[in-house]
């Protein structure tokens, strides 16, 4: 576990980031959203409210979700079964660990965190992870047994951290290709360097309110000969020096 390692510090400092009161306390994060979406140039029309308020409770979610692995040292062994709120650690490295759970319970979904640090600016990193143009140039693809992307762009610019991709690959037969087509929000909370991306699927284009959510359906096609999955998740990166960061 490097539990005198760099790492752990990385770890325990995101942890602290992830448990300040602006980003627990519910009226403080929507200050923080409804700052940032008046900066992203969004129109004050009818529905505001309720887009503030559907995406603080979106964020919350997700931030509860990193938190859900903030561990200290203390608490885990080297034990690759070890559990952690119903966490199971499969590695545990000096540069990365990788847990997995089943759930949330009720619903067809797993979970899987992976998190460590890469020589990267925040930027960077940020740049590559959610910029699906350029998931061909670092994402591994095969030629046997088949996975490779066929399909990775921007469908919808919404505004200033927001946007609508769609991703496409091919996978073993006799499966069909399977497609996800992305809502990628990004959240900044730049007094720790951190900058947090919530990615989750939209399949069901009748749902689509921009009341509630703030976008349209222009521009996403129907699914045809593929098979749309859903996907519920995102990341956090947090800057550790000029050059180094950290991810969950």
């Amino acid at each position: 576990m490097g539990k005198s390692g760099k790492i752990s510090q990385y770890r325990e400092r995101l942890d602290q980031t992830l448990a300040s009161p602006e980003l627990t306390n519910l009226d403080a994060l929507k200050t923080l959203i409804r700052n940032q979406l008046v900066r992203s140039s969004l129109d004050e029309t009818e529905g505001y409210d309720k887009l503030i308020e559907n995406r603080t409770n979106h964020v919350s979610s997700f931030l509860d979700m990193l938190r859900s692995a903030s561990v200290s040292e203390s608490e885990v062994s080297r034990t690759s079964e070890t559990s952690h709120d119903e966490w199971k650690i499969k590695e545990d490295h000096e540069e990365f660990r990788v847990m997995y759970r089943p759930g949330p319970q009720g619903s067809p979904f797993h979970s899987l965190l992976a998190e460590g640090y890469v020589d990267g600016t925040v930027d960077t990193c940020l740049c590559i992870s959610w910029e699906a143009t350029l998931y061909r140039k670092w994402w591994p693809q095969y030629s046997f047994p088949p996975f490779k992307i066929t399909v990775c762009e921007c469908l919808q610019k919404i505004r200033i951290r927001e946007q609508i991709s769609l991703l496409r690959v091919k996978v073993t037969w006799p499966l069909t290709a399977r497609e996800a087509v992305l809502h990628y929000v990004l959240f900044e909370y730049l007094q720790d360097g951190l900058v947090v991306v919530i990615a989750s699927t939209i399949s069901d284009l009748k749902g689509i309110d921009r009341t509630t959510l703030g976008l349209s359906k222009d521009g996403i096609p129907e699914a045809k000969d593929v098979v749309r999955i859903d996907v519920m998740g995102g990341f956090a990166i947090q800057k550790v020096t000029s050059e180094r960061s950290y991810f969950r």
